[in-house]
């Protein structure tokens, strides 16, 4: 296995993208959309064994006090290889800023807490699908 980790949207696959998220059970998204979405963050990395888009991350900021990192995904079958520490590391160099934000999907805390994150006392959301995000276990 040799993986790349390359910041650069040009010739993204959104259609395997999307895939990406169907097989870590995030649901279907429109290639459409993500292509929009990662052209509007502030810093987006893709993980690719030999020619193989296997996972990504992204990361939206202001570029002066906060960022938010989102759509943190590795495919099953190459998680727990490093692969989804080297998506954040290489997405962590890319912000200059030192407030961050994430949501973790429930069980992956502990991964997030060995790259410097901590759980939040305080913290709301508002999301399209709250009934959604409260079934994922992303809310009370």
């Amino acid at each position: 296995m040799n993986i790349t980790i390359k910041h650069d949207l040009h010739n993204i696959n959104w259609e395997e993208l999307s895939t990406v998220f169907e097989r870590v059970q995030w649901g279907r998204r429109d290639p459409e959309a993500l292509r929009r979405a990662y052209h509007k963050s502030f810093a987006c990395c893709f993980a690719y064994d030999a020619e193989r888009l296997v996972g990504t991350a992204r990361a939206i900021s202001d570029g002066e006090y906060y960022a938010g990192i989102y759509d943190a995904v590795v495919l099953p079958e190459y998680q727990s290889q490093g692969i989804g520490k080297q998506l954040m590391a290489a997405l962590l160099e890319k912000l200059p800023v030192g407030n961050i934000i994430l949501l973790a999907v429930q069980g992956k805390e502990g991964f997030y807490e060995k790259l410097g994150f901590a759980r939040l006392k305080t913290g709301l959301g508002r999301f399209s699908n709250m009934e959604g995000m409260r079934k994922m276990g992303y809310i009370e």
